[in-house]
């Protein structure tokens, strides 16, 4: 393949899959990038794919696509893509189990990348622990949508997958190609940061006849026997992306989402504001706050690391009007009001705000 003189090559190809990889020199914007091409020119429909994928998923958690190069006829004969210089996860393992945090932080960033291209109609098909990586700023990135599908309703003829990684349902001869088949891959990849060993079950074929895979739990630490552990939240979304049911498995936001919140943790703060002065604070280093008003209410809030919850109540309390219980959150932003709404200018009001941390990367 003739290059066009902006790319000199700084070494040979990388093969991987059905393409391979070769590092460029971009002269002109003096910088390190990939060349894509097949290794077989019949699988060159593939690129489009690529092409597509790329181009469509606008996400900081995907690889880039710079160029596009053609022959003299004006067919697709490789594609530029971003050179991901940071860390790859064959051997994070060694480190999940000791640092629950990044091990949630990774799983969170995938999460986030199949979030985005799910959106835009995108599904993978063939999400592994090989095709993500961090880039030098170390952002985790999403690449090799060789075999990716433009979205629902397509099906498969040659039913390409990775084994381990491949839903149950992608074993049958015209399988739909479905998002839930990107969640189940997910789950597989959060067994393969935690440990070297998939369970038995998982390599089966079609994965999971014998027996259901066992919780993520039986490998990662766990909250709160371990501080940093995962929480019983999170260990339940994970063991469910496994599900041989697709139905039963989270979607891609819920995922994003529910990781997220996790990775705040005990970082959320409450302020009440009584009158033009008096501020309470609560948050993980704060004790309960207990607001009582003199005989018209009183309320007890603990914060959980996650929620601000209400442990107890008496008198007249209530959250935006509504009358207050035992177990009731309060929400980033509301009014209590304490007394009897018939006693008019006699209540008295407190105002709760909570800030809303944002994930650090």
């Amino acid at each position: 393949m003739k290059l066009p003189d902006r790319y000199k090559t700084l070494s040979g190809p990388m093969a991987g899959g059905f393409g391979s990889v070769i590092p460029l020199q971009d002269a002109f914007l003096r910088r390190v990038v990939l060349l894509k091409v097949m290794q077989d020119k019949a699988n060159n429909a593939q690129l489009q794919n690529e092409i597509r994928g790329l181009s469509k998923a606008r996400s900081r958690h995907v690889v880039e696509i710079y160029d596009v190069l053609q022959d003299k006829n004006s067919d697709i004969t490789g594609i530029i893509i971003e050179r991901l210089r940071g860390r790859d996860f064959s051997t994070f393992h060694e480190q999940a189990a000791s640092n629950p945090h990044d091990f949630l932080k990774v799983l969170y960033q995938v999460a986030t990348a199949l979030k985005d291209i799910h959106a835009v109609g995108i599904i993978h098909r063939d999400l592994k622990l090989d095709n993500f990586k961090e880039s030098s700023s170390g952002v985790v990135k999403l690449f090799d949508f060789g075999i990716s599908s433009p979205g629902g309703g397509y099906q498969t003829k040659e039913n390409k997958g990775t084994l381990v990684y491949a839903a149950p349902e992608l074993h049958v001869a015209g399988a739909t190609i479905t998002p839930e088949m990107d969640i189940y891959a997910f789950g597989a990849c959060a067994w393969a940061l935690a440990s070297p060993k998939f369970p038995p079950v998982l390599k089966e074929m079609p994965p999971q006849q014998s027996a259901a895979c066992p919780s993520i739990s039986a490998v990662m630490p766990t909250y709160p026997s371990h501080a940093d552990g995962l929480h019983a939240e999170v260990v339940t979304l994970i063991d469910a992306c496994l599900n041989p049911n697709p139905k039963a498995r989270p979607t891609a936001e819920t995922l994003s989402n529910v990781l997220g919140r996790h990775l705040v943790r005990n970082r959320h703060r409450g302020l009440f504001i009584q009158g033009k002065f008096k501020v309470v604070e609560l948050s993980a280093g704060k004790p309960p706050v207990n607001l009582k008003i003199g005989g018209l209410g009183e309320i007890t809030v603990v914060y959980d690391g996650l929620i601000f919850l209400v442990k107890q109540v008496s008198g007249s309390v209530r959250i935006n009007n509504v009358p207050v219980a035992p177990g009731d959150v309060l929400h980033q932003a509301c009014l209590l009001s304490f007394g009897d709404s018939s006693l008019g200018s006699g209540q008295q009001w407190v105002t709760f705000f909570a800030s809303h941390p944002e994930v650090v990367l």
